[in-house]
């Protein structure tokens, strides 16, 4: 299954973000340099990443570059030190939610996370808060999680839908869960990862069908959808052709999901 594409930077240019890292800190007279500096930072280059996060008695202009060249410091790591990759998740994410206070533009983030567009950063950091929330790496599913807060747990409306459509959602979702073992080589980490979610909930399904249920489909109906808004993505062309009739029942069985349930037209 391929992997998520890191972007290439060499040995140098890693060793030269720490070092313009510590160079900044070092002009604005950093009260906590004196910890940094007694590492070996070429060595343990995840020490400078880890004091932008916590030392910040530095002006914040100092905080916000830091952040960049940080992000460009984890490339590094990835790329040439890539036997810690739950931590590449923690400090990723944390850099990206301190980015996101100081105001930093999304798309300035893009260029060390090998992505294009402040959409697809957004992305990243609400599936690292998905992931923190135990609700599986989607943003879909952290929007889901904040929404539930302020909606009804179950309309009327709703549970009709759920009478009439509940095991054929359950039923598509299960396909789109065995398709994995036979086009596994089509799709990459992240796809894997929301079928992985899918199944999850697949397995947590009981029947026959009671409103106890409800919680269950939702999270179905959730990641269902991310599915298949994730393969009109060019990526998952030859994913999408492998699926068939299938994707055109997913798709149909989403829509009529989100309709009911947000009460979209």
């Amino acid at each position: 299954m391929p992997k998520r594409a890191l972007p290439q930077i060499s040995k140098t240019a890693g060793r030269e973000a720490i070092e313009r890292i510590v160079l900044r800190r070092r002009e604005v007279r950093d009260p906590d340099l004196a910890s940094l500096e007694s590492r070996d930072l070429f060595e343990h280059p995840l020490a400078a990443i880890q004091h932008v996060l916590n030392c910040r008695r530095v002006p914040e202009w100092v905080t916000s570059i830091d952040v960049l060249d940080a992000l460009w410091v984890l490339a590094h790591v990835r790329l040439h030190h890539p036997h810690r990759p739950d931590e590449a998740e923690r400090l990723e994410h944390e850099l990206l939610e301190l980015g996101r206070a100081m105001q930093i533009a999304m798309i300035r983030m893009a260029p060390p996370l090998n992505l294009r567009t402040r959409q697809a950063v957004e992305h990243r950091l609400l599936r690292h808060r998905a992931s923190r929330l135990g609700l599986g790496r989607s943003e879909r599913m952290e929007r889901a999680h904040r929404l539930s807060k302020t909606q009804p747990q179950s309309t009327s409306a709703e549970a009709l839908w759920y009478d009439r459509h509940a095991l054929a959602l359950w039923e598509a979702a299960a396909q789109l869960v065995a398709s994995r073992s036979r086009a596994d080589h089509l799709i990459d980490d992240e796809m894997a990862e929301c079928l992985h979610g899918l199944r999850r909930v697949v397995r947590e399904m009981q029947w026959p069908l009671s409103p106890s249920h409800y919680s269950v489909l939702r999270e179905i109906g959730w990641w269902v959808q991310e599915i298949v808004e994730s393969l009109e993505e060019p990526r998952y062309a030859a994913f999408r052709e492998h699926l068939g009739e299938l994707h055109v029942t997913a798709a149909t069985l989403a829509a009529g999901y989100h309709r009911v349930r947000f009460g979209d037209a």
